[in-house]
């Protein structure tokens, strides 16, 4: 899953259909910068799993969004405290970067620093139970709820979505969110139960640079659930089959 987000396209495709922020549907790829890189090294279990992004919005005051992905994998019960170091992290660096081109701008009474958008996206077989505000992981936290850090991360939880809620938003990341949802080889049902036209609609949103990558994921997902090789690319030959060529960009 981080190989797609790592997909400035595919990445908005996300923010624009998961995430309910209106501000965010104005966002276009030229507007995403990935910093990950900067941070993974302090997080020694995180190399796989999270990144880290800046979005440029319009004006001077950037957006930066933290992505922890928590794919076929146990509920993490330390996403809220893990949220809280990238938050830090994030500001520290760009404090940093602001006093680098404007010696102790940070220190002026009108300094602001910028908001950070924490997000869990999950996909695993069970229900998501890990506190989603900080304050719900401390303890003793109504006698010191005041010195407390309150935030709440985003959940972006599959197992909410059903394949249709996910086919009506017709793009590139809706197929490979619906192949995502496939869990065992008799799920593979889902595929015929998907609203007439979404194929054609696929046809029209699909970008050429990103038909590789759409196969390669469909590949990888299909073989965690030991779906044979055959079975996977008559799969993959549906798929484009099905998309009109006439229409792909």
């Amino acid at each position: 899953m981080k190989t797609i987000f790592n997909e400035p396209e595919l990445f908005v495709e996300f923010l624009r259909d998961y995430i309910p922020v209106d501000m965010l549907k104005d966002v276009k790829p030229g507007d995403i910068e990935d910093i990950t890189e900067r941070f993974l090294p302090l997080f020694q279990d995180s190399k796989d799993s999270d990144t880290v992004k800046r979005v440029n919005l319009k004006g001077d005051t950037p957006l930066f969004v933290i992505a922890i992905l928590e794919y076929e994998s146990q509920v993490n019960y330390r996403a809220s405290f893990k949220m809280l170091q990238y938050i830090s992290l994030v500001l520290h660096e760009y404090e940093k970067e602001v006093n680098k081109e404007n010696p102790n701008a940070s220190s002026a009474k009108g300094f602001k620093y910028p908001p950070v958008l924490p997000i869990v996206f999950y996909d695993g077989a069970g229900e998501w139970t890990a506190e989603r505000n900080f304050i719900d992981k401390t303890e003793l936290s109504g006698v010191f709820e005041k010195y407390i850090p309150k935030f709440e991360y985003e959940l972006v939880d599959l197992n909410k979505y059903n394949e249709r809620d996910i086919a009506s938003f017709g793009n590139t990341l809706s197929l490979i969110m619906i192949i995502d949802k496939i869990k065992t080889a008799d799920g593979m049902s889902i595929m015929k139960n998907l609203p007439e036209g979404y194929f054609e609609q696929l046809g029209q949103n699909i970008p050429p640079h990103l038909h590789k990558l759409l196969a390669d994921v469909i590949t990888v997902f299909l073989t965690r659930i030991n779906v044979p090789g055959d079975e996977i690319d008559k799969v993959t030959k549906h798929i484009y089959e099905s998309i009109p060529v006439n229409r792909r960009k």
